[in-house]
């Protein structure tokens, strides 16, 4: 055979059933009758020469065979999803839909300072804006879920194209009845009690580059107290619990709290991190890219 017999549109029934595992919410998907869908799955068998679907009363499973037909067909539906972008987008960048993942810790405090220049800049871009861990983002980046990434620069570069945007610092955030070494104004790292900090839990970048500043990579226990958000490690300082890392652009404060938290800057000049903005290594709009990265450096925050 050769590629003329095979439509994208044969490679979304494959696929879609494939992911559904079920004739009738595939058909649902596809819009057409399950009858319809069955009958071209079975032409499709007969003209690969091969049994993708195992099927039975109660269930429809893939074949070894089925499964990496599934995996190909998704991967040749992105690239025809992306030809189709690049072709529409060609005289007119940063139009239609724009999946941006930004990891949860600089997400909610940096993008109110980006959305609504690229707004007016780009009335005609849909941003859409996915949250998560850095690992997470990436696997959806490599998939061609997203289209860029904003993360701090603690992953494997090597697959990707990198754009820095900003150097971030960190403050120290601490009860505000513990007594601190301080030298005009600012506390170094060097003189907090290590056993008292709290950071978030495993998967947040922030908290390897934490540990990473202060020199506790290699330590094997974890803290006592851990967090899931820089919010609720706020919390956890306001009730006493210890002191721990905030990026400057989580610092602002929360009159509940009632002045039961505050912060000090650090002596250390490398107490920062570094946020970018993360594509494919063969992202195919570099253009496009390029117009986001300028218009973000022209709205950053100042520290």
């Amino acid at each position: 055979m050769n590629t003329s017999q095979l439509s994208l549109r044969d490679l979304e029934y494959i696929v879609t059933v494939g992911e559904e595992l079920h004739f009738g919410k595939a058909a649902q998907r596809l819009a057409v009758s399950q009858p319809t869908l069955s009958e071209q799955i079975k032409k499709l068998e007969t003209l690969l020469e091969v049994r993708i679907f195992e099927r039975s009363k109660r269930q429809v499973q893939l074949t070894p065979q089925g499964s990496e037909l599934v995996e190909a067909g998704k991967k040749i539906l992105r690239e025809a999803q992306t030809f189709l972008k690049l072709a529409q987008n060609k005289r007119h960048p940063l139009t239609g839909e724009f999946h941006l993942g930004a990891i949860s810790t600089v997400g909610p405090y940096f993008l109110p300072y980006l959305i609504a220049p690229l707004r007016k800049a780009y009335p005609e871009l849909q941003l859409i804006i996915h949250e998560g861990h850095t690992e997470e983002l990436l696997r959806l980046l490599d998939n061609g879920e997203l289209n860029a990434v904003l993360a701090s620069r603690t992953f494997d570069e090597s697959s990707y194209r990198v754009y820095t945007l900003y150097h971030e610092p960190f403050w120290l955030a601490a009860p505000s009845d513990m007594e601190l070494k301080l030298k005009n104004g600012k506390v170094s790292i060097k003189d907090i009690d290590k056993t008292n900090l709290i950071l978030l839990t495993e998967g947040n970048c922030l908290k390897d580059e934490v540990l990473n500043f202060c020199g506790l990579l290699q330590r094997r226990a974890s803290p006592k107290v851990q967090a899931s958000s820089l919010e609720t490690l706020r919390h956890l300082v306001a009730s006493g619990h210890g002191y721990t890392f905030i990026p400057e652009l989580a610092m602002e404060e929360d009159k509940r709290l009632k002045g039961l938290v505050r912060y000090y800057a650090f002596s250390e000049k490398t107490a920062e991190r570094e946020i970018v903005l993360v594509t494919r290594e063969q992202y195919p709009k570099p253009e496009e890219i390029r117009l986001l990265v300028q218009k973000t450096k022209e709205h950053l925050p100042r520290f």
